[in-house]
């Protein structure tokens, strides 16, 4: 099991259920970023599947599954910041 190094820096258990997408995670956000900035809607419509499309496209070796993963990440992200 992988561990890390929480913000005071003791060791602790891996909870990610996926980390294998944790080294994609930062060039997908900047991927997606249009998606998120003012305007980013397509005619008024959520931009969900296009933010999927474009994970699947820049990565075709994924699974839908991690796609959406993926998706699901960077939408919580963005609403973070």
């Amino acid at each position: 099991m992988d561990r890390y190094m929480d913000e005071k820096g003791r060791e602790q258990p891996e909870r990610r259920k996926h980390p294998n997408l944790r080294a994609l995670f930062d060039d997908v956000v900047r991927r997606v970023e249009p998606f998120f900035q003012q305007g980013g809607e397509l005619n008024g419509v959520r931009t969900d599947f296009w933010m999927a499309r474009t994970i699947s496209d820049a990565y075709p070796d994924l699974s839908n599954e991690d796609v959406h993963v993926l998706a699901k990440a960077v939408m919580r992200y963005y609403q973070e910041q």
